[in-house]
C-alpha cells in the first residue's frame, strides 16, 4: 500500500494555444511541485487556456490548492486562464469553502 502514497500522473494534450491536463492520483505536499511545474511551463510556452481535468484525483490538500493558484497566476500573467473540470464532490466543496471557485472557472 505504501507504493500508492504520493502517486501522481499527469497527461498533457496541447493544440492551438490550448491544453488539457489530466490529473490522476493525489495532489499533496509530495506531488504538488510536479503539477505546478507543468502548469507554469505551459503558460510560459504560450498556452493561453488550460483545462485541468480532476476527475481522477483521489485527494487534494492545501499544497495542491496552492499549485492550482500558482498555475492560475502564471496563466493570468501571460493573458491566459485556467478551468478546473470534473472535480469530485469533495474537491468541489474544498474549492467552494476556500473561495477558489471564484478565482478560476470550475466546470462539473
Amino acid at each position: 500500500m505504501a507504493d500508492d502514497l504520493g502517486s501522481l500522473q499527469l497527461s498533457v494534450a496541447e493544440a492551438d494555444g490550448r491544453a488539457e491536463v489530466g490529473v490522476r492520483g493525489e495532489v499533496d505536499i509530495h506531488t504538488c511541485a510536479e503539477l505546478e511545474r507543468t502548469l507554469t511551463a505551459l503558460a510560459e510556452k504560450g498556452v493561453r487556456s488550460i483545462t485541468l481535468d480532476l476527475a481522477e484525483v483521489a485527494f487534494i490538500d492545501s499544497s495542491g490548492l496552492r499549485a492550482l493558484v500558482v498555475g492560475h497566476k502564471a496563466l493570468h500573467d501571460h493573458g491566459g486562464s485556467l478551468v478546473v473540470a470534473n472535480p469530485s464532490s469533495s474537491t468541489a466543496r474544498l474549492l467552494e469553502v476556500t473561495g477558489l471557485d471564484g478565482l478560476f472557472d470550475v466546470e462539473p
